[in-house]
């Protein structure tokens, strides 16, 4: 199927350039892709020259998108392919040849929770392809009725999270020592609770500020949307298991557009248009429990990485520098790398 997301235009992507802010504070990039698709490529060198344009990133999360898949293995162990790629690109970079930069640091697979309690070889043989920098699973529940909501390439069916299949795979990762990422709508955020309290012992870590829409049937909506979110959001943070990332409104789904405009946007215009969301994030979850993420290459099409990251420094300009530090890399070193453990 045709690509969801908004198409990446270097030209006019380089209309727009700005001084770093506070560009020795560390960063630790939570989600992020690589890939090679029919019209579309985003490898390691093409992050790496993203990542060096002057933010001090220090790590980077790798997160499942289907990429890689091994022509030499049948489901459900074709995406071993991914996780020996992410591993293969981060032994490159722990050589030093990519600087401080230590590029896929963290592995966040994919498995197919359905299968249940057979899910536990394909966990195994993932943590034998990748060892320690296998931290997880993501799964993508984004499903939503209407088609012109839709955000990833292979759509989730309704309702996944409640499957019982499903929930017998999810607490073989609590087992394995594994976290797992959720990307599902605001719409969806009930089930995320619902998983939560079931699992207690298993971190889920909610992608994309939980997706609040804004296309489709949400376009024009938008404070009816914040209103549902904001809400949902108080309950998800009600469970300790549960961290929130910050980031991916550059995806069409959110609604903002910002493609068709004659120019980029700037830093100071995406820290007015998502302050509201990140800050009730932030004040709901704490902290502690937040981290910030690029979302790359998904939301290249709307903003360039030095921009965005310029935008999440604007957000928290009053912050500690312990505030500033836990949402930049703390939080995700704690979930993802083992960190302040």
């Amino acid at each position: 199927m045709q690509s969801p997301h908004a198409p990446v235009r270097p030209d006019w992507l380089a209309r727009v350039q700005e001084p770093i802010l506070d560009p020795a504070r560390s960063i630790v990039d939570a989600h992020h892709h690589l890939w090679e698709r029919p019209g579309q490529r985003y490898l390691a060198e093409d992050y790496l020259a993203d990542v060096t344009g002057g933010h001090r990133v220090v790590a980077s999360v790798y997160i499942q998108c289907r990429s890689m898949l091994s022509v030499d293995d049948a489901e459900p162990v074709q995406t071993l392919g991914e996780v020996e790629y992410a591993n293969g690109v981060a032994a490159h970079s722990a050589s030093g040849l990519m600087g401080d930069l230590r590029m896929c640091a963290a592995i966040v697979g994919g498995a197919n929770l359905l299968l249940g309690d057979d899910v536990a070889p394909v966990l195994e043989l993932m943590r034998h392809r990748a060892g320690n920098r296998f931290r997880g699973i993501r799964n993508t529940t984004a499903w939503h009725a209407d088609q012109r909501l839709v955000s990833n390439p292979k759509p989730a069916p309704p309702g996944l999270l409640q499957v019982p299949a499903f929930r017998r795979g999810a607490a073989h990762l609590a087992r394995h020592g594994l976290s797992l990422d959720v990307w599902a709508y605001h719409t969806q955020l009930d089930e995320v609770v619902e998983l939560a309290k079931a699992f207690p012992e298993l971190i889920i870590v909610v992608d994309h500020l939980g997706g609040p829409l804004g296309a489709g049937p949400y376009a024009g909506r938008r404070d009816e949307v914040f209103v549902h979110w904001a809400s949902m959001l108080v309950r998800l943070a009600r469970y300790p298991n549960i961290r929130m990332k910050l980031g991916g409104l550059g995806m069409r789904v959110a609604g903002f557009d910002l493609d068709a405009q004659l120019d980029p946007p700037g830093s100071s215009e995406l820290a007015q248009l998502w302050r509201p969301y990140l800050m009730h994030a932030i004040e709901t979850f704490g902290v502690e429990r937040c981290m910030f993420e690029s979302n790359f290459p998904v939301d290249k099409g709307m903003f360039s990485y030095l921009v965005l990251w310029n935008a999440f420094k604007r957000v928290v300009f009053d912050f500690t520098d312990d505030q500033k530090d836990r949402l930049f890399s703390g939080t995700a070193g704690e979930v993802y790398l083992g960190e302040g453990n």
